[in-house]
């Protein structure tokens, strides 16, 4: 059974003083649309007493069952793929929300932006970060292990290859102007 709360306000004279819409169900609450978009603007009345209130952000939530609220999960799926941009609306090149090349999980964000990946919520967690200028990958404390394999070759080069370190099953290749070992 699906409720809906227009324009809720907290004065007795019945009258419009709200710029909230509460809709709420018992079950499932379904949209179907061939496309379906949601977008934030500014609000024909901003609300200039409340911090952040016009504020553009959606938010989706799963929260989970009293008490502890951890059993919570969004499941988000696009058979061909799912495609996850960031940077200014307005910007030369534009980042594009959508591509048709997308083909499995793609996250684009603007040249000045970061892309941060984190597990735990302490600095001493891991961490990788992509970062203008630098990438960062921290295996926090703890056993300290960044383990990168594979069954042919792994190469770390520098400057289109001016210097590299190549690993393979034939053993250990070191190229460069100067090698430095100590």
């Amino acid at each position: 059974m699906a409720s809906d709360e227009l324009k809720l306000g907290g004065g007795s004279g019945g009258g419009d003083d709200g710029n909230n819409t509460v809709e709420s169900a018992e079950g499932v609450y379904q949209i179907a649309a061939n496309q379906l978009v949601l977008v934030t603007k500014d609000p024909e009345k901003p609300d200039t007493d409340t911090p952040h209130a016009n504020d553009h952000v959606v938010t989706i939530l799963a929260a989970g069952k009293l008490p502890a609220f951890a059993d919570g999960k969004v499941d988000i799926r696009g058979s061909k793929g799912v495609r996850i941009t960031t940077g200014p609306a307005i910007t030369v090149p534009p980042v594009p929300t959508t591509s048709d090349s997308t083909d499995g999980v793609e996250i684009v964000a603007s040249e000045t932006q970061n892309i941060t990946i984190q597990r735990g919520l302490l600095p001493t967690d891991q961490k990788i970060e992509m970062c203008p200028g630098v990438i960062n990958i921290d295996s926090g404390v703890g056993p300290g292990i960044i383990s990168i394999k594979s069954f042919t070759s792994i190469e770390l080069s520098v400057c289109d290859g001016v210097s590299k370190i190549s690993l393979t099953p034939a053993g250990i290749i070191l190229q460069g102007p100067i090698i430095m070992i100590n």
